[in-house]
């Protein structure tokens, strides 16, 4: 069976574009909104083409993981993408659409689980891990607003 995990998540936020892309396309920010998966993330700088930061996080599984994710795509405040190596290996493309009142957030997460014990484990136990990643996405959702929103304040 394949080691590939495919995830598509979307939501919408009510905050400006601008704000979300920020938060979003700087990986350094994630501990601070993304609570409590992301348990540290260190960068290179500021988001550009060919920067990497390396994370450190989470889900509700009794394991952790660490990756580093490089951009490859960087278009202000539309869409963003990263390759990620480690535990987890492939793409993540978040597109940003701005709405009447905030913007439409569209994750897509395509990896492969490196890790050996996930890689053994992903035969029997993907529902699970798909609950997991479930899990991780609705912090996000649940942070990311009132991140962006407090931001766009100034």
């Amino acid at each position: 069976m394949a080691r590939e995990y495919v995830f598509v998540d979307e939501w919408d936020v009510d905050a400006p574009v601008e704000s979300v892309f920020a938060a979003l396309s700087d990986a350094s920010t994630y501990p601070l909104w993304w609570k409590p998966v992301y348990i540290e993330v260190e960068s290179d700088g500021p988001p550009v083409v060919g920067r990497t930061s390396r994370q450190h996080f989470k889900g509700r599984l009794p394991y952790r993981l660490k990756t580093e994710s490089r951009i490859t795509e960087l278009e202000p405040p539309r869409r963003l993408a990263v390759d990620v190596h480690g535990d987890l290996s492939g793409t993540g493309v978040w597109s940003l659409t701005p709405r009447d009142h905030g913007v439409h957030v569209r994750f897509d997460w395509r990896v492969n689980a490196d890790r050996p014990l996930l890689r053994y484990l992903t035969p029997v136990l993907r529902p699970l891990f798909r609950w997991n990643h479930n899990w991780a996405i609705a912090r996000a959702r649940e942070g990311l607003e009132p991140y962006a929103r407090l931001a766009a304040r100034g």
